[in-house]
């Protein structure tokens, strides 16, 4: 009997990491909608290497090639085969996640929301779809307050478990070494719109006694590299694995997004012990404790940006770099975990 059968869009390494250690505790199968997705990822940002949990991949390809028809057959087919207690699907995005909820006892399905208030439409026909969607969940987990908002815009009434995570950071040996504030900020994300990365440019642009390191691709590469100064270092795609050294190199980690569901990326920073400057639309924003691990900021302002960096010299970046040196991300993924072990 499993406790769950979790279906979710694709093995990206923190879903992975994720039901690794639930699997410690708890009976689980995980279906994975597809194998991997067209958009550009890093290379071992999916995988499923080192997996220690029983899994089904329904389509061989790309997320977006898949067959849904096909998909709904083989889940059938496999829960045919097998008895569990829940259904815990991944969103609300898909066509498998809506034929599961309902086919299944509303009491039967649990649901992992990723969408926040800032993001997801809540327009009147759009509303009134989601809510057909919630109406048939019992269980909410919800990482913070952002998504907590969505739910409470939706007229949800069901419960709500906030896990404070969407997932477990690899989690590397560390190289503790005191860092001195050498003016060097480090942007790590898909450079497109969402990301707010022309804005973060510009303020860099002004900025000529700081660098930004900028890793990873994206629709906007090629522009951004032509407005940007010679402060501003183009780094490209780079493997989850090789991040350790550009934290150790840098002193903050930026990410100004208009748009971020959550921003597992803060995670690892916060794990490195690399204070963050983040948007207040980001969800990761719930453990971020102003001038002790980090600051929020106003993405509506530039100007906001740029004097918060300019507001910090060597004693406040030591006083980050204490307030960092604090914080316990296995902590919170224990306090993760534990909001899955449901009675």
């Amino acid at each position: 009997m499993y406790d769950y059968v979790i279906v979710t869009h694709i093995p990206v390494f923190y879903k992975v990491n994720l039901y690794n250690e639930l699997a410690k505790e708890l009976k689980i199968l995980v279906i994975f909608i597809a194998s991997d997705t067209n958009e550009v990822r890093a290379d071992d940002f999916i995988t499923l290497d080192n997996v220690n949990f029983e899994y089904r991949v329904l389509h061989k390809g790309d997320i977006q090639n898949r067959d849904i028809l096909s998909n709904i057959q083989l889940i059938k087919a496999i829960l045919k085969q097998c008895q569990y207690k829940k259904i815990l699907v991944g969103g609300w995005d898909l066509k498998e996640f809506w034929f599961l909820v309902f086919s299944h006892p509303k009491s039967n399905n649990y649901l992992n929301l990723e969408s926040t208030i800032n993001e997801s439409r809540t327009d009147i026909i759009r509303s009134f779809i989601k809510k057909i969607f919630l109406n048939r969940i019992s269980l909410v987990f919800a990482p913070g307050n952002l998504h907590k908002a969505l739910l409470d815009k939706l007229n949800y009434k069901g419960d709500i478990k906030i896990t404070k995570g969407v997932g477990i950071i690899n989690k590397p040996n560390l190289n503790i070494v005191k860092k001195t504030y050498k003016k060097k900020y480090l942007f790590i994300g898909r450079l497109s719109k969402e990301k707010n990365i022309e804005m973060l440019v510009d303020v860099f642009n002004g900025l000529k006694e700081h660098t930004l390191t900028i890793i990873g691709t994206g629709p906007l590469e090629n522009n951004l590299k032509k407005k940007a100064r010679e402060n501003i270092i183009f780094k490209g795609k780079i493997k989850n694995k090789e991040l350790k050294t550009h934290f150790e190199e840098n002193n903050l980690l930026i990410l100004t997004s208009v748009s971020e569901t959550w921003g597992l990326v803060v995670e690892e920073a916060l794990y490195y012990k690399v204070p963050v400057i983040i948007s207040n639309n980001c969800g990761v924003r719930e453990i971020i404790k102003e001038g002790v691990n980090g600051y929020v900021v106003d993405i509506e302002s530039a100007r906001n940006v740029k004097e918060t960096i300019l507001s910090l010299d060597s004693k406040t970046y030591d006083k980050l770099i204490n307030g960092v040196n604090k914080i316990s991300v296995e902590a919170k993924d224990s306090e993760q975990l534990r909001a899955y072990f449901v009675k």
